[in-house]
Protein backbone atom coordinates (compact mmCIF):
# COMPACT_ATOMS: atom_id res chain seq x y z
CA UNK A 1 0.00 0.00 0.00
CA UNK A 2 2.63 2.54 1.00
CA UNK A 3 4.59 1.15 -2.07
CA UNK A 4 1.49 1.94 -4.54
CA UNK A 5 1.39 5.66 -2.76
CA UNK A 6 4.57 6.22 -3.42
CA UNK A 7 4.55 5.13 -7.30
CA UNK A 8 1.28 7.68 -7.30
CA UNK A 9 3.01 10.51 -5.77
CA UNK A 10 5.92 10.37 -8.16
CA UNK A 11 3.45 10.10 -11.01
CA UNK A 12 2.02 13.04 -9.68
CA UNK A 13 5.60 14.92 -9.45
CA UNK A 14 6.37 14.06 -13.02
CA UNK A 15 2.97 14.94 -14.42
CA UNK A 16 3.78 18.12 -12.49
CA UNK A 17 7.66 18.73 -13.95
CA UNK A 18 6.15 17.82 -17.35
CA UNK A 19 3.55 20.43 -17.05
CA UNK A 20 6.25 23.01 -15.67
CA UNK A 21 8.31 22.01 -18.38
CA UNK A 22 5.71 22.93 -21.45
CA UNK A 23 4.12 25.64 -19.26
CA UNK A 24 7.73 27.46 -19.56
CA UNK A 25 9.46 25.71 -21.95
CA UNK A 26 11.44 28.27 -23.68
CA UNK A 27 12.53 29.80 -20.44
CA UNK A 28 13.73 26.14 -19.52
CA UNK A 29 15.90 25.70 -22.79
CA UNK A 30 16.94 29.15 -22.06
CA UNK A 31 18.38 28.28 -18.44
CA UNK A 32 19.60 24.78 -19.85
CA UNK A 33 21.73 26.96 -22.44
CA UNK A 34 22.87 29.07 -19.54
CA UNK A 35 23.93 26.91 -17.37
CA UNK A 36 25.73 25.02 -19.73
CA UNK A 37 27.63 28.34 -20.44
CA UNK A 38 28.24 28.66 -17.07
CA UNK A 39 29.92 24.91 -16.47
CA UNK A 40 31.64 25.23 -19.67
CA UNK A 41 33.41 28.63 -18.56
CA UNK A 42 34.54 26.90 -15.42
CA UNK A 43 36.03 24.14 -16.77
CA UNK A 44 37.77 25.77 -20.11
CA UNK A 45 41.13 25.21 -18.54
CA UNK A 46 42.60 23.24 -21.34
CA UNK A 47 41.37 26.24 -24.06
CA UNK A 48 44.03 28.38 -22.36
CA UNK A 49 47.63 28.66 -24.27
CA UNK A 50 49.32 29.36 -20.63
CA UNK A 51 48.96 26.93 -17.50
CA UNK A 52 46.40 27.39 -15.23
CA UNK A 53 46.46 25.76 -11.94
CA UNK A 54 44.12 25.07 -8.72
CA UNK A 55 44.85 26.07 -5.18
CA UNK A 56 44.43 22.98 -2.97
CA UNK A 57 46.02 24.11 -0.33
CA UNK A 58 47.29 27.10 1.40
CA UNK A 59 49.62 27.17 4.84
CA UNK A 60 49.67 31.30 5.85
CA UNK A 61 52.11 32.34 8.81
CA UNK A 62 53.16 35.72 9.05
CA UNK A 63 57.29 36.82 8.13
CA UNK A 64 57.27 39.99 10.10
CA UNK A 65 56.79 43.69 9.45
CA UNK A 66 57.30 46.03 6.87
CA UNK A 67 57.85 49.57 6.45
CA UNK A 68 55.04 51.48 4.14
CA UNK A 69 56.90 54.61 3.83
CA UNK A 70 54.90 58.08 3.71
CA UNK A 71 56.04 61.67 3.04
CA UNK A 72 53.17 63.21 5.16
CA UNK A 73 53.52 61.29 8.16
CA UNK A 74 55.72 59.01 10.26
CA UNK A 75 56.81 56.17 9.14
CA UNK A 76 53.75 53.23 9.76
CA UNK A 77 54.20 49.24 9.30
CA UNK A 78 52.17 46.47 8.13
CA UNK A 79 52.50 42.73 8.88
CA UNK A 80 53.64 40.16 6.10
CA UNK A 81 52.66 36.97 5.36
CA UNK A 82 54.16 34.12 3.30
CA UNK A 83 51.45 31.80 1.69
CA UNK A 84 52.88 28.44 0.97
CA UNK A 85 50.30 27.19 -2.05
CA UNK A 86 49.77 23.72 -3.38
CA UNK A 87 48.26 23.93 -6.54
CA UNK A 88 46.98 21.58 -8.84
CA UNK A 89 47.89 22.05 -12.60
CA UNK A 90 44.69 21.94 -14.71
CA UNK A 91 46.21 21.96 -18.47
CA UNK A 92 49.05 21.48 -20.26
CA UNK A 93 51.84 19.03 -20.48
CA UNK A 94 52.54 18.53 -16.43
CA UNK A 95 48.29 18.53 -16.61
CA UNK A 96 47.61 16.66 -13.09
CA UNK A 97 50.93 17.31 -11.28
CA UNK A 98 50.60 19.12 -8.09
CA UNK A 99 53.39 21.95 -7.52
CA UNK A 100 54.39 23.99 -4.39
CA UNK A 101 54.40 28.07 -4.86
CA UNK A 102 55.69 30.60 -2.19
CA UNK A 103 53.82 33.90 -2.22
CA UNK A 104 54.01 36.78 0.28
CA UNK A 105 51.43 39.32 0.50
CA UNK A 106 51.18 42.31 2.80
CA UNK A 107 48.39 43.50 5.05
CA UNK A 108 47.06 45.64 2.86
CA UNK A 109 47.09 43.89 -0.39
CA UNK A 110 47.77 46.74 -2.73
CA UNK A 111 50.44 46.05 -4.81
CA UNK A 112 50.16 42.38 -3.56
CA UNK A 113 47.54 39.28 -3.77
CA UNK A 114 46.51 36.58 -0.73
CA UNK A 115 45.28 33.49 -2.47
CA UNK A 116 42.58 31.18 -1.25
CA UNK A 117 41.64 27.59 -1.67
CA UNK A 118 39.84 27.32 -4.96
CA UNK A 119 41.44 29.97 -6.46
CA UNK A 120 42.30 29.15 -9.80
CA UNK A 121 45.29 30.93 -11.15
CA UNK A 122 47.65 31.70 -13.99
CA UNK A 123 51.31 30.20 -13.80
CA UNK A 124 54.59 30.38 -15.84
CA UNK A 125 56.63 27.24 -15.56
CA UNK A 126 60.25 27.11 -16.60
CA UNK A 127 61.45 23.25 -17.75
CA UNK A 128 61.10 21.14 -20.75
CA UNK A 129 60.44 17.88 -19.49
CA UNK A 130 60.91 18.52 -15.61
CA UNK A 131 59.19 21.26 -13.91
CA UNK A 132 62.27 23.66 -12.67
CA UNK A 133 60.75 26.63 -11.19
CA UNK A 134 56.49 28.03 -10.87
CA UNK A 135 55.42 31.38 -10.82
CA UNK A 136 51.81 32.84 -10.25
CA UNK A 137 51.07 35.16 -12.64
CA UNK A 138 47.76 36.56 -11.65
CA UNK A 139 44.12 35.05 -10.67
CA UNK A 140 41.70 33.43 -13.55
CA UNK A 141 38.38 35.28 -13.09
CA UNK A 142 36.62 34.92 -16.33
CA UNK A 143 34.15 32.60 -14.63
CA UNK A 144 32.89 34.71 -12.33
CA UNK A 145 32.48 37.37 -14.92
CA UNK A 146 30.80 35.53 -17.49
CA UNK A 147 28.06 34.03 -14.08
CA UNK A 148 27.62 37.68 -13.91
CA UNK A 149 26.50 38.14 -17.23
CA UNK A 150 24.99 34.87 -17.68
CA UNK A 151 22.74 35.99 -14.47
CA UNK A 152 22.05 39.37 -16.25
CA UNK A 153 21.10 38.40 -19.51
CA UNK A 154 18.60 35.49 -18.03
CA UNK A 155 16.74 38.47 -15.66
CA UNK A 156 16.63 40.56 -18.59
CA UNK A 157 15.17 38.11 -20.95
CA UNK A 158 12.75 36.55 -18.08
CA UNK A 159 11.35 39.99 -17.12
CA UNK A 160 11.71 42.26 -20.54
CA UNK A 161 10.90 39.20 -22.87
CA UNK A 162 11.15 40.67 -26.40
CA UNK A 163 11.89 44.35 -24.97
CA UNK A 164 14.45 42.65 -23.21
CA UNK A 165 16.13 40.89 -25.59
CA UNK A 166 16.36 44.57 -27.87
CA UNK A 167 17.91 46.17 -24.58
CA UNK A 168 20.46 43.45 -25.01
CA UNK A 169 21.43 43.89 -28.27
CA UNK A 170 21.97 47.81 -28.03
CA UNK A 171 24.42 47.26 -25.41
CA UNK A 172 26.05 44.64 -27.74
CA UNK A 173 25.82 47.08 -30.99
CA UNK A 174 27.10 49.66 -28.71
CA UNK A 175 29.90 47.68 -27.41
CA UNK A 176 30.98 47.22 -30.93
CA UNK A 177 30.91 50.76 -31.79
CA UNK A 178 32.96 51.49 -28.61
CA UNK A 179 35.39 48.84 -30.12
CA UNK A 180 35.56 50.36 -33.33
CA UNK A 181 36.19 54.03 -32.56
CA UNK A 182 39.47 52.80 -30.80
CA UNK A 183 40.55 50.97 -33.38
CA UNK A 184 39.85 54.20 -35.52
CA UNK A 185 41.55 56.43 -32.82
CA UNK A 186 44.27 53.78 -33.02
CA UNK A 187 44.70 54.18 -37.05
CA UNK A 188 45.32 58.06 -36.79
CA UNK A 189 41.48 59.30 -37.04
CA UNK A 190 40.82 62.67 -35.04
CA UNK A 191 39.27 61.28 -31.45
CA UNK A 192 36.66 64.09 -31.42
CA UNK A 193 34.96 63.08 -34.81
CA UNK A 194 34.72 59.56 -33.74
CA UNK A 195 33.21 60.63 -30.27
CA UNK A 196 30.49 62.65 -31.90
CA UNK A 197 29.97 59.60 -34.94
CA UNK A 198 29.64 57.32 -31.39
CA UNK A 199 27.57 59.39 -29.57
CA UNK A 200 24.62 59.95 -32.47
CA UNK A 201 24.91 55.98 -32.90
CA UNK A 202 24.95 55.03 -29.36
CA UNK A 203 21.57 57.73 -29.33
CA UNK A 204 20.03 56.94 -32.56
CA UNK A 205 20.99 52.75 -31.89
CA UNK A 206 19.71 52.50 -28.58
CA UNK A 207 16.49 54.53 -28.59
CA UNK A 208 15.46 52.84 -32.05
CA UNK A 209 16.04 49.51 -30.73
CA UNK A 210 14.74 49.11 -27.62
CA UNK A 211 11.88 51.68 -27.95
CA UNK A 212 11.42 50.93 -31.70
CA UNK A 213 11.15 53.45 -34.79
CA UNK A 214 8.49 56.16 -33.57
CA UNK A 215 7.59 59.57 -32.91
CA UNK A 216 8.35 59.18 -29.56
CA UNK A 217 11.75 57.38 -30.19
CA UNK A 218 13.23 60.47 -32.77
CA UNK A 219 11.79 63.05 -30.23
CA UNK A 220 13.98 61.78 -27.49
CA UNK A 221 16.99 61.22 -30.58
CA UNK A 222 16.63 64.93 -31.32
CA UNK A 223 16.57 66.29 -27.82
CA UNK A 224 19.16 63.92 -26.72
CA UNK A 225 21.40 65.20 -29.29
CA UNK A 226 20.05 68.75 -28.80
CA UNK A 227 20.95 68.49 -24.97
CA UNK A 228 24.55 67.10 -25.29
CA UNK A 229 25.39 69.95 -27.74
CA UNK A 230 23.94 72.59 -25.64
CA UNK A 231 25.94 71.25 -22.39
CA UNK A 232 29.45 70.82 -24.61
CA UNK A 233 29.17 74.61 -25.48
CA UNK A 234 28.24 74.75 -22.40
CA UNK A 235 31.45 73.30 -21.02
CA UNK A 236 33.88 74.44 -23.78
CA UNK A 237 33.34 78.34 -22.93
CA UNK A 238 34.03 77.22 -19.02
CA UNK A 239 37.10 76.07 -20.29
CA UNK A 240 38.06 78.88 -22.71
CA UNK A 241 36.96 81.32 -20.39
CA UNK A 242 38.59 79.50 -17.08
CA UNK A 243 41.88 78.79 -15.70
CA UNK A 244 44.10 76.57 -17.74
CA UNK A 245 43.44 73.14 -16.74
CA UNK A 246 46.41 71.22 -15.29
CA UNK A 247 46.35 67.56 -16.38
CA UNK A 248 49.14 66.47 -14.72
CA UNK A 249 46.62 64.33 -11.73
CA UNK A 250 45.02 62.33 -14.71
CA UNK A 251 45.25 58.56 -13.94
CA UNK A 252 45.70 57.63 -17.70
CA UNK A 253 48.91 59.83 -18.78
CA UNK A 254 50.91 57.80 -21.01
CA UNK A 255 53.63 59.09 -22.75
CA UNK A 256 52.98 62.63 -25.18
CA UNK A 257 49.15 62.52 -25.77
CA UNK A 258 46.42 64.94 -26.62
CA UNK A 259 45.32 65.24 -22.71
CA UNK A 260 42.79 67.92 -23.32
CA UNK A 261 40.97 66.07 -26.32
CA UNK A 262 40.98 63.07 -24.35
CA UNK A 263 39.15 64.62 -21.39
CA UNK A 264 36.66 66.69 -23.72
CA UNK A 265 35.79 63.59 -25.42
CA UNK A 266 35.26 61.51 -21.96
CA UNK A 267 32.94 64.39 -21.04
CA UNK A 268 30.70 64.44 -23.98
CA UNK A 269 30.05 60.53 -23.60
CA UNK A 270 30.35 61.36 -19.53
CA UNK A 271 26.51 61.44 -19.17
CA UNK A 272 25.07 60.40 -22.18
CA UNK A 273 23.05 57.46 -20.64
CA UNK A 274 21.11 59.73 -18.12
CA UNK A 275 20.04 62.48 -20.68
CA UNK A 276 18.42 59.68 -23.35
CA UNK A 277 16.56 58.24 -19.99
CA UNK A 278 15.45 61.67 -19.41
CA UNK A 279 14.26 62.58 -22.95
CA UNK A 280 13.30 59.01 -23.21
CA UNK A 281 10.81 59.31 -19.94
CA UNK A 282 9.85 63.00 -21.08
CA UNK A 283 8.88 62.52 -24.69
CA UNK A 284 6.86 58.73 -23.34
CA UNK A 285 5.46 60.60 -20.88
CA UNK A 286 4.14 63.77 -22.96
CA UNK A 287 2.99 61.31 -25.73
CA UNK A 288 0.57 59.46 -23.31
CA UNK A 289 -0.63 62.96 -22.22
CA UNK A 290 -1.98 63.95 -25.85
CA UNK A 291 -3.07 60.53 -26.58
CA UNK A 292 -5.37 60.33 -23.84
CA UNK A 293 -6.40 64.49 -23.77
CA UNK A 294 -6.26 65.36 -27.07
CA UNK A 295 -7.13 68.97 -26.74
CA UNK A 296 -4.72 69.46 -23.67
CA UNK A 297 -3.39 72.98 -23.98
CA UNK A 298 0.27 73.74 -25.00
CA UNK A 299 0.81 75.35 -21.63
CA UNK A 300 -0.78 72.61 -19.61
CA UNK A 301 1.66 70.29 -21.76
CA UNK A 302 4.88 72.22 -20.56
CA UNK A 303 3.89 72.32 -17.17
CA UNK A 304 3.34 68.64 -17.38
CA UNK A 305 6.43 67.93 -18.34
CA UNK A 306 7.90 70.07 -15.75
CA UNK A 307 6.56 68.56 -12.99
CA UNK A 308 7.69 64.81 -14.61
CA UNK A 309 10.90 66.44 -15.09
CA UNK A 310 11.46 67.48 -11.87
CA UNK A 311 10.77 64.16 -10.27
CA UNK A 312 13.38 62.39 -11.98
CA UNK A 313 16.20 64.77 -12.26
CA UNK A 314 17.29 64.19 -8.60
CA UNK A 315 17.61 60.72 -8.56
CA UNK A 316 19.37 60.53 -11.93
CA UNK A 317 21.64 63.06 -11.12
CA UNK A 318 22.37 60.72 -8.01
CA UNK A 319 22.30 58.20 -10.11
CA UNK A 320 25.66 59.76 -11.82
CA UNK A 321 26.98 60.53 -8.53
CA UNK A 322 26.98 57.09 -6.88
CA UNK A 323 28.41 55.68 -10.63
CA UNK A 324 31.73 58.34 -10.17
CA UNK A 325 32.02 57.47 -6.36
CA UNK A 326 32.44 53.48 -7.09
CA UNK A 327 34.99 54.29 -9.13
CA UNK A 328 36.53 56.62 -6.45
CA UNK A 329 36.17 54.63 -3.18
CA UNK A 330 39.53 52.33 -4.21
CA UNK A 331 41.39 55.19 -4.32
CA UNK A 332 40.10 57.36 -1.97
CA UNK A 333 40.46 54.30 0.31
CA UNK A 334 43.76 53.67 -0.39
CA UNK A 335 45.17 57.44 -0.27
CA UNK A 336 43.40 57.89 3.17
CA UNK A 337 44.94 55.01 4.88
CA UNK A 338 48.45 56.10 3.61
CA UNK A 339 47.43 59.80 5.88
CA UNK A 340 46.82 61.48 2.73
CA UNK A 341 44.12 64.43 3.56
CA UNK A 342 40.56 64.00 2.14
CA UNK A 343 41.26 67.74 1.15
CA UNK A 344 43.87 66.94 -0.88
CA UNK A 345 42.39 63.85 -2.50
CA UNK A 346 39.85 66.08 -3.59
CA UNK A 347 41.66 68.87 -4.80
CA UNK A 348 44.42 67.18 -6.35
CA UNK A 349 43.57 63.38 -7.49
CA UNK A 350 39.42 63.75 -8.25
CA UNK A 351 38.77 67.18 -10.12
CA UNK A 352 37.99 65.90 -13.23
CA UNK A 353 35.56 63.13 -11.66
CA UNK A 354 33.74 66.06 -10.08
CA UNK A 355 33.78 67.94 -13.19
CA UNK A 356 32.07 65.15 -15.40
CA UNK A 357 29.45 64.95 -12.48
CA UNK A 358 28.98 68.35 -12.99
CA UNK A 359 28.33 68.14 -16.78
CA UNK A 360 26.72 65.97 -16.69
CA UNK A 361 24.57 66.83 -14.06
CA UNK A 362 24.19 70.37 -16.26
CA UNK A 363 23.21 67.58 -19.11
CA UNK A 364 20.28 66.30 -17.29
CA UNK A 365 18.76 69.51 -15.84
CA UNK A 366 19.18 71.19 -19.47
CA UNK A 367 17.56 67.69 -20.78
CA UNK A 368 14.24 68.63 -19.43
CA UNK A 369 13.49 71.76 -21.00
CA UNK A 370 14.68 70.84 -24.10
CA UNK A 371 12.46 67.27 -24.15
CA UNK A 372 9.77 68.95 -23.11
CA UNK A 373 10.07 71.88 -25.26
CA UNK A 374 10.54 69.69 -28.96
CA UNK A 375 8.06 66.42 -27.48
CA UNK A 376 5.48 69.48 -27.10
CA UNK A 377 6.00 71.03 -30.37
CA UNK A 378 6.00 67.73 -32.31
CA UNK A 379 3.79 65.73 -30.84
CA UNK A 380 1.37 68.62 -30.38
CA UNK A 381 1.77 69.56 -34.44
CA UNK A 382 1.61 66.11 -35.62
CA UNK A 383 -1.71 65.78 -33.62
CA UNK A 384 -3.68 68.77 -35.41
CA UNK A 385 -2.16 67.56 -38.65
CA UNK A 386 -3.69 64.49 -37.95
Amino acid sequence: MVLQEMRLDGAKLQKKLRDFVKTYQWQTCLFIVMAIVVIVTFCNASLYPSEIGKVVKVQTEQSGDMVNYNSEMENISEPYYVQKLTIKILNGQYKGKKVTVSNEFGYSEVDTERYQKGDRVFLRISGEEQISSVSITGVKRDQYAILLAVILIFLVIILGKGRGVLSLCSIGVNIVVFVYGLVRYEEGDDLLKICAVMIVIFTVGTLFLVNGVNKRSLVAIISALVTVVITMSIFLLAMNYGEEIDYAALDYIVGNQELETIFIASIAIAGLGAIMDVSVSIAAALQELIMRKPDITFRALVHSGREIGYDIMGTMMNVLLFTYICGLIPLMLIKMKNEISLITIIRLQIPFEICRFLIGSIGIVMAIPVSIGIASIVMKMGRRRA
